[in-house]
């Protein structure tokens, strides 16, 4: 079994720990994390090291990373951890819970979670980095952009775009056809039946502007 080292101890930690160990494939040799958290534990697997251990520990054999921390209101936190393991050299492979539905044409970047109860369609796209959370639905044919989040119980309808670095917060339904631009926040629970611009924050209902508006 191949060992992979997790980059974040906090509660979407757990998520992808779990759905590892469900899938089999993995061991965690254990979590990078802040100096001070060094010695925690989440189960068995301890925090080993921080983000400046990488090379090191790539030295040592371990081939694989994933970044296990959240979305945090803000992708490029992600983005920054993301080029640091490149630089180092690691693989990061996508984490699909056993129990998620991946249809088998999806195109998927990498770095990507999974999670439980998730459905990804026939024809979506999904690029490197994002999370696709607990029963969230991307269904045909939509694109999600680099490290975006898709959150807990949300929806793309059909032929959604969504653009990197945003999150589409739980609950959310995304009605077909919309675009929704670059680093935008989408609140919990938002109905979107119009086209969301890049860098705004919306939540509540958004409509499709009537011509002319």
């Amino acid at each position: 079994m191949e060992e992979i080292l997790l980059l974040g101890t906090g509660g979407h930690a757990h998520s992808v720990a779990d759905s590892i160990e469900q899938g089999g494939k993995y061991h965690i040799a254990g979590f990078l994390d802040l100096e001070e958290k060094k010695g925690l534990r989440y189960k068995e697997y301890e925090v080993i090291g921080t983000d400046d251990d990488l090379e090191e520990l790539y030295k040592k054999g371990i081939r694989n990373a994933f970044v296990t921390l959240g979305y945090m209101g803000k992708g490029t936190v992600r983005d920054a951890l993301y080029d640091k393991i490149k630089k180092s050299g690691y693989h990061l492979p996508n984490i699909i819970d056993p129990s998620a539905a991946v249809a088998p044409d999806v195109k998927m970047g990498e770095g990507i979670f999974v999670g439980k109860q998730a459905v990804v369609n026939a024809g979506a796209r999904i690029g490197d980095m994002c999370i696709i959370n607990s029963a969230a639905v991307v269904e045909h044919d939509c694109v999600v952009g680099r490290f975006s989040h898709i959150a807990v119980g949300s929806v793309l309808c059909g032929g959604v775009y969504v653009g990197e670095r945003t999150l589409i917060g739980a609950g959310t339904v995304v009605i077909q056809e919309v675009a929704v631009g670059e680093n935008v926040l989408i609140g919990a629970g938002t109905v979107v039946t119009g086209n969301v611009p890049g860098g705004v924050i919306k939540y509540g209902r958004v409509e499709r502007k009537r011509d002319g508006e």
